[in-house]
C-alpha cells in the first residue's frame, strides 16, 4: 500500500467538540470478464462473494454480483477515498494480469463513515433515556446488555452510540459535510 493521505484526522466543531472519522465504507462497480476470483492470489470465496484482504492493512474488500460482467466492490475500513481507489485498482490489476478485461465504471464512492469523538462532559444515560423517549427520540439504553445508549436520528439519518463518559460513535454518515450537523443535533437534544 502506498502512502495515502488520510481523511481520518481529528477535527473540532466550532464549540470545541473533537471528532475523528476513523473508518469508511466505499462502493465501486467494476466491469470484468468472467473470472474465478478464488483462483487469484489473495481472494477467498465467502457466502457474500469473494473476500480480498490487502497486505499490511485493516481493510476488507468484498467483490460480489450475480452478473458475470459487473461486480460490486465494497471496501470496508479505509481511511480515505484515495486508499479505497487503490484497493479497487489492485483488484483490476490482478484480474488483468491473468489476461481478463476489467475496468472501473463507477466509484468508489463513500457509503458510510464512522466517527468517534468526545462531547467533553459526562452523560447521565438513565435520565437522558427517559427525557428523550418522552420527546419521541428513538433512544435505547439497556446497560446490562451494552454500555452505551443507542440514539437513532432522522435528520440527519444517523445512529449515535453515547457513552456515560461523553464519548460517542456515529454510524450511517454519507458524507463529511454531515458530521458536524449530526454532532450539533445530538448536542441540542442532550442539553
Amino acid at each position: 500500500m502506498t502512502n495515502t493521505a488520510s481523511e481520518a484526522e481529528t477535527q473540532e466543531t466550532a464549540d470545541g467538540v473533537e471528532y475523528t472519522p476513523h473508518s469508511m465504507m466505499h462502493k465501486a462497480i467494476v466491469r470484468m470478464d468472467p473470472t474465478k476470483l478464488e483462483m487469484l492470489d489473495g481472494f477467498e470465496r465467502t457466502d457474500s462473494g469473494h473476500k480480498f484482504v490487502p497486505e499490511d492493512s485493516n481493510v476488507r474488500v468484498i467483490v460480489s454480483g450475480r452478473d458475470w460482467f459487473e461486480k460490486r466492490i465494497l471496501i470496508y475500513g479505509s481511511t480515505s477515498s484515495e486508499e479505497a481507489r487503490e484497493h479497487v485498482e489492485t483488484i483490476i490489476e490482478r484480474v488483468t494480469a491473468v489476461d481478463h478485461d476489467a475496468e472501473l465504471i463507477d466509484g468508489p464512492e463513500i457509503t458510510n463513515i464512522a466517527v468517534n469523538g468526545d462531547l467533553g462532559t459526562p452523560l447521565t444515560l438513565e435520565s437522558l433515556s427517559v427525557e428523550l423517549s418522552e420527546q419521541g427520540v428513538d433512544f435505547e439504553y439497556e446497560p446490562e446488555q451494552f454500555p452505551a445508549a443507542i440514539v437513532k436520528l432522522d435528520d440527519p439519518p444517523v445512529t449515535f452510540l453515547l457513552f456515560s463518559t461523553g464519548r460517542f460513535v456515529i454510524q450511517g454518515l454519507r458524507g463529511f459535510e454531515d458530521i458536524e450537523p449530526a454532532i450539533e443535533r445530538i448536542q441540542s437534544l442532550i442539553e
